[in-house]
């Protein structure tokens, strides 16, 4: 008797336990939306792409020209990718078709595209002009930048979730970055080697061999950074915005690379600009008042075909750089 005692109790406690695990049993997704997550794909392969002309660079050995060529390539992947960022957010936003699958994948190719690929443009670009620095330095540096990105994107993602739990479903449009977006971040490195290329500029692997350590701790920092499109750009603005747009657009058509370098540049340091007028003139007030940083915006509409175990994805946009 006390044998089957015991074998009652732990048939119990089976069974309890297989009622707490179906309990917690993960939500499956039924469908997806088919056009953001090609484009946040097609994001994913241009870094993809770009890692492979990095390893045919290596491969090029002692041939300058196609080993340049190559890193040339590669970082004009890293912009493709960027293009893709940008537009399957607002495809989603646009179409209500937002959700929490769609800016966990954009994460992922965004630590891909905005992570390893400048991370690793960095390495091979540094091994080239400084050949005499020890390959375990310029590692480190490239992995102070990876990190220094993936915890940027992780901590997105962690603190939107929280804004979309307190506003209940609410839209909200981010209104400022706390920390440098890791897509500008990339754009510096890849900019940086275009400008070599074009204009053969001597000794600028000093300002890379510089700009990547120091882009991986701003992305992990608290600075602000605005959000350009959203604050400058979308609904109605002054006249002068217009004028600015065609002034760039015009030093664009003529000095392509300088001027989108020029404009990556100001854009990373435009943080630690802020931080030090904030502290020294207490102006502008939302450098330190992160209650700003998100907007209250329209109720998101969710598609109509999408499933109900898909949550919206708080702020209207897949990721970070919208």
């Amino acid at each position: 008797p006390s044998t089957t005692l015991s074998d009652d109790r732990r048939q119990r406690q089976m069974c309890i336990r297989d009622s707490r695990a179906g309990a917690r049993r993960r939500r499956r997704i039924v469908s997806i939306q088919v056009l953001p997550t090609l484009i946040t794909a097609a994001n994913l392969v241009a870094g993809l792409l770009a890692l492979s002309y990095l390893m045919d660079a290596a491969a090029a050995g002692a041939d300058e020209a196609l080993r340049n060529s190559f890193l040339v390539k590669a970082s004009w992947l890293v912009f493709v990718g960027m293009f893709c960022d940008a537009l399957d957010g607002r495809i989603a936003r646009m179409t209500g078709t937002t959700s929490s699958f769609g800016a966990q994948l954009d994460s992922l190719a965004d630590v891909v595209t905005f992570g390893v690929t400048p991370a690793l443009i960095a390495r091979a670009y540094l091994g080239y002009g400084f050949p005499n620095v020890a390959g375990k330095i310029l590692v480190g540096l490239a992995v102070v930048y990876m990190v220094g990105a993936a915890l940027r994107l992780a901590r997105y993602n962690v603190e939107t979730a929280r804004v979309d739990a307190e506003e209940e479903g609410a839209e909200h449009v981010t209104q400022v970055f706390r920390g440098l977006p890791s897509p500008a971040a990339a754009g510096v490195i890849a900019m940086i080697v275009l400008l070599h290329h074009k204009y053969e500029l001597k000794s600028i692997e000093w300002l890379l061999l510089a700009m990547t350590p120091i882009l991986g701790l701003l992305m992990v920092s608290r600075m602000p950074y605005t959000h350009v499109m959203n604050r400058y750009f979308d609904g109605r603005r002054p006249l002068g915005t217009v004028v600015f747009l065609v002034v760039v657009v015009f030093f664009m058509s003529i000095y392509f690379e300088a001027t989108v370098a020029t404009a990556f540049l100001l854009y990373a340091l435009s943080g630690p600009a802020l931080t030090l007028l904030h502290r020294i003139s207490g102006w502008p007030a939302w450098v330190v008042q992160e209650e700003g940083d998100e907007a209250p915006g329209a109720r998101l509409l969710l598609h109509p075909n999408a499933p109900d175990d898909e949550t919206p994805h708080g702020d209207g946009t897949h990721g970070e750089s919208r």
